[in-house]
């Protein structure tokens, strides 16, 4: 679960609430029904959470991928992700609630990750599943490399292009 809420953006409920039915490998889409806001949205898998979704292929449409014990699906994280994150001491010493590692985190490590890799706002806003662009801002923040490689993109494209600019020690 935690692989692919890196991998694809998704929150715990939507991941849940996932059944079989509602993936599609051929074109690497899962179909989300119990989101945030109750809208019906398209998420995208990546190579590696869809070898993940696929080893957990093989039941009916209506099955949950992560059922819970009995087969029930499951209404909160487990005490094994938060044993994982004090074994491993990403909240130690931190304070903060905000700034403490919980499941969630993974869905803002994947927006951030889109942002650090060129992606616009836009187009985070649409992977996220955010209702408006105010709320995808919140990781823009993250953007200051790719504003500079920007720049730097812009840079190249002056030299390919060969455009004289001139500069005041050039004068």
């Amino acid at each position: 679960m935690a692989l692919v809420s890196l991998h694809c953006g998704l929150r715990a409920g939507e991941i849940f609430s996932l059944t079989l039915g509602d993936l599609d490998f051929e074109n690497g889409t899962m179909f989300l029904r119990d989101t945030k806001k109750r809208r019906i949205r398209t998420a995208f898998m990546t190579e590696e959470a869809k070898k993940i979704l696929q080893a957990k292929a093989g039941g009916e449409r209506e099955d949950l991928v992560f059922p819970g014990r009995d087969g029930i699906k499951i209404s909160s994280i487990s005490d094994t992700f938060e044993r994982i994150v004090r074994d491993l001491g990403f909240n130690t010493g931190i304070t903060d609630r905000r700034h403490k590692v919980v499941f969630h985190t993974l869905r803002h490590t994947y927006a951030s990750w889109l942002i650090e890799s060129g992606v616009d706002l836009y187009t985070v806003k649409k992977l996220m599943g955010h209702s408006t662009i105010a709320m995808t801002e919140r990781y823009s923040h993250l953007g200051n490399n790719t504003l500079q490689n920007a720049v730097k993109g812009f840079e190249r494209y002056l030299k390919e292009k060969k455009v004289a600019v001139v500069s005041d020690s050039a004068e």
